[in-house]
């Protein structure tokens, strides 16, 4: 398994999902059943379920520390990436360290998201990581 792979694909399955506004066990099948990377799939589903069993916390976390900027009006490629790293470092049986997750989520937002993508996922991740830490 790529780890890196994975992580890419299960934000995609969440930008996917957001389009649809469907976070559905049903529509998470639908999504692999359309890519051939089967070695991916078992980190991909440990992410969905992750986010799905905490969904509301997820989104409240980001929107928290978002700065003003309410979900709805997020970026929706930014927003899954947000998602996938909250839902792997903090919320999987086996977590990702913090400082990995955000690395991870900067290269994915810096590759797929807009130009200032990169600066505000790190900041939002920034943000979220020093309040687990004061907690």
């Amino acid at each position: 398994m790529n780890r890196m792979k994975a992580r890419e694909l299960a934000m995609q399955m969440l930008f996917s999902m957001e389009a649809r506004k469907d976070f559905s066990p049903e529509c998470k099948e639908d999504f692999l059943l359309a890519y051939p990377a089967e070695d991916q799939f078992a980190y991909v589903n440990a992410v969905y379920n992750a986010y799905a069993d905490h969904i509301e916390e997820i989104d409240a976390k980001i929107e928290e520390s978002s700065k003003g900027w309410h979900i709805n009006r997020m970026a929706k490629v930014d927003l899954a990436v947000l998602r996938v790293a909250i839902a792997e470092s903090k919320y999987m049986v086996n977590p990702t360290p913090v400082s990995v997750a955000i690395n991870e989520a900067v290269n994915l937002a810096k590759e797929f998201g807009g130009d200032d993508s990169g600066k505000f996922v790190n900041g939002v991740l920034g943000r979220i990581s020093r309040e687990n830490e004061q907690a």
